[in-house]
């Protein structure tokens, strides 16, 4: 997941926690997120650009509508003409879904509906977009059976496996997102050198291609030894550590959390890989009347939790920082105040330096 998909997966929607909006992770996001290149095609008669999907693990349903223009466009440009309603064919209930504009990092907005229900395993529902002048794009899915997932969190092992049991046909968007911070040291040299913070920044893992089918499921481990030497890279890429030999060469593991989307057999992509930049050609995947995108159902997993300290340790991850008390006139202590300042633009540092 780049810099832009984690932005977006981590907006919220009014006050909605964000495991209630966990159903954008994958479908909404991943395939429609950053590229605003989909919400328009030239010349078409089609209404609306849709995607989103029945998610049976969360209390609200959402879905992102792009109206489909003539001409590109850019920047914010209102609300939407759409209205969207769902109906649970299997019982007959219909809902008018409500409207929330969604400006995300990039300055790209968003239309997004959402409805706070439960999908129910094995029903069927239609989603209908309607414009005022009654065009409609819409899409019918039928929401999976149940499945279970298994999470064997050991107090003392850096390895986490993880079951997913049941039928499931595809498994989209795993993700292991790990809510760190860097270690500065409390002083350098000379005295009365400013130090940087500490800052936050989570690091998302893809585990896509670590994945692998067992009788009744799916099987993957999390091994967090082996995510640390990435999280250490991202963390230099972004100029929040030294090096080894420096005075804040270290990453400490608050937190972290497991995501993905089980989906039904709908989620045909091409070739068998949810590659955005081929999901965002018109009708590479789409099961739309009347319009673009794709609209599934599946079970959005979002699983958090806080690994012990013995375990965060033999990760790799360290809280102690360097030059601590009165700095000292040592080479350790002459780094950087802000690590790699001195090598690459400071990004990420701008606004403190300022």
């Amino acid at each position: 997941m780049d810099g832009c998909e984690y932005a977006e997966a981590n907006q919220t929607l009014g006050r909605a926690p964000i495991g209630v909006i966990a159903s954008l992770l994958v479908a909404l996001l991943l395939f429609g997120g950053c590229e605003e290149g989909v919400d328009y095609f030239k010349g078409t008669d089609l209404p609306y650009t849709i995607w989103g999907f029945m998610n049976a693990g969360a209390d609200t349903q959402l879905v992102r509508v792009f109206p489909i223009r003539d001409e590109i466009s850019f920047g914010n440009t209102g609300s939407i003409d759409a209205r969207v309603f769902s109906t649970n064919l299997t019982t007959g209930e219909q809902r008018e879904w409500t409207y929330r504009r969604v400006e995300f990092d990039n300055l790209i907005e968003g239309h997004v509906f959402w409805s706070p229900f439960r999908a129910q395993h094995n029903h069927r529902y239609r989603l209908d977009v309607v414009r005022s002048d009654g065009e409609t794009s819409s899409a019918e899915v039928v929401v999976p059976s149940k499945i279970d997932f298994e999470f064997d969190i050991n107090t003392s092992s850096t390895i986490i496996p993880v079951r997913i049991l049941g039928d499931v046909p595809n498994l989209i968007g795993l993700r292991v997102t790990y809510d760190a911070v860097n270690i500065p040291p409390s002083s350098a040299w000379p005295p009365g050198t400013p130090v940087a913070p500490a800052v936050h920044f989570p690091v998302t893992i893809s585990y896509d291609k670590l994945v692998r089918q067992i009788d009744g499921g799916w099987a993957m481990e999390i091994n967090l030894a082996r995510d640390f030497a990435a999280i250490r890279i991202a963390y230099d890429v972004n100029c929040l550590i030294t090096d080894y030999e420096g005075s804040a060469p270290d990453v400490w593991l608050d937190q972290m959390s497991f995501s993905a989307l089980l989906g039904d057999s709908t989620w045909d992509a091409p070739d068998g890989e949810f590659n955005p930049n081929v999901l965002a050609v018109p009708g590479a995947l789409s099961n739309v009347e009347n319009g673009y995108g794709f609209f599934g159902a599946g079970l959005g997993i979002v699983e958090g939790w806080s690994p012990t300290y013995e375990v965060v340790r033999n990760a790799g991850f360290r809280a102690e920082p360097r030059c601590t008390g009165f700095a000292r006139d040592v080479p350790e202590c002459y780094n950087p105040p802000i690590p790699c300042v001195d090598e690459r633009p400071p990004g990420i540092w701008a606004e403190w330096l300022n």
